[in-house]
């Protein structure tokens, strides 16, 4: 039988109390000194890893900034999530006022190639609130250089939604104000019983026309169809006569063009003959103002005249003998 001997330690007796060894004390102390910080270490290890989990935290990743506009921030804050495609890759990082409009920068994983084709939108996080930026890439093209601006648009969301309407409130209440008033004014117009009684007689005559119009066509088939064949071989004939006549309009034209020709050169030598009596030069020049060759020119006529008539009276005889 195996049996076991415990020696108990020494103690000092202060009436009922026992004092333990301080060395003993010491180690205790230590050992719990030790588990606390062993606690506060995995706790504060924890609480890194939930901020790093649910705040999107990066340690030790390569980041960059990007750099939007939005005409309206829409309720973004610092800290939102950028998303690219639907993934995840930043944050954002400053939400500011710049030129009529908000100015974002976002710190954007480095491994995250944003292209300059890209559209970003500021898009509801959750139903009941949240906002993020979904930035929709473009087709393959050029890398965002550092420092260029992305032009950013914004989802419409309940709150916009609620705007809008409260915007259209005066718009809506003027239409009901408007549809009311028409509808009176149709209302009083069907209640009118002598309207009712004239659009009714209109469409009694107008039924009445038809008819007519019917009888008149059934009556004379023959003679519109009649019509229609003459204007078919009228059409026919004036075809042909076009025909025939286009070698002969194009013989007129031939002939016209070379009387303007012609003319053309007619009006060139009455110009010449005109400098040349503007010029003190020719014949006519000499007849128009040479006095005594009007005189000469003048005798000479009136001898030929005189002879002409000695020779139409039969006043001058010739009797040459020969022999």
């Amino acid at each position: 039988m195996l049996s076991c001997y415990v020696r108990p330690f020494p103690a000092h007796s202060s009436g009922d109390r026992f004092d333990y060894p301080e060395g003993l004390a010491v180690k205790d102390q230590q050992k719990n000194e030790i588990k606390v910080g062993l606690t506060v270490l995995i706790g504060v290890s924890l609480l890194l890893y939930g901020f790093a989990t649910f705040k999107d935290w990066s340690v030790g990743a390569d980041e960059y900034l990007l750099r939007m506009h939005f005409p309206t921030s829409a309720g973004l804050a610092v800290g939102d999530q950028v998303t690219v495609n639907g993934v995840r890759a930043g944050k954002v990082e400053t939400v500011s006022l710049l030129n009529g409009g908000v100015e974002v920068y976002a710190l954007i994983d480095a491994d995250v190639e944003v292209r300059r084709d890209a559209r970003p939108v500021i898009q509801m996080l959750e139903l009941m609130g949240g906002k993020k930026i979904e930035i929709r890439q473009g087709s393959e093209g050029p890398t965002l250089a550092q420092g260029e601006i992305l032009a950013g648009t914004v989802d419409p969301d309940i709150a916009g939604a609620l705007g809008l309407l409260g915007d259209m409130q005066g718009n809506v209440r003027d239409i009901g104000t408007q549809a009311d008033s028409l509808l009176r004014g149709i209302n009083a117009v069907v209640g009118d019983k002598e309207f009712i009684a004239a659009l009714k007689q209109s469409v009694v005559n107008l039924h009445a026309v038809s008819a007519e119009l019917r009888s008149y066509v059934s009556r004379n088939s023959g003679n519109l169809d009649l019509l229609t064949r003459n204007m078919v071989a009228l059409s026919s004939r004036v075809d042909t006569m076009l025909t025939e006549l286009r070698p002969l309009a194009s013989n007129s034209l031939k002939k016209t063009d070379r009387v303007l020709g012609n003319a053309d050169s007619l009006v060139t030598e009455l110009r010449g003959i005109a400098g040349e009596i503007r010029d003190s030069r020719g014949l006519l020049h000499t007849v128009l103002h040479d006095t005594s060759f009007v005189r000469r020119l003048d005798n000479m006529l009136l001898k030929v005249d005189t002879l002409s008539r000695i020779i139409i009276d039969g006043e001058f005889k010739v009797d040459v003998s020969l022999f």
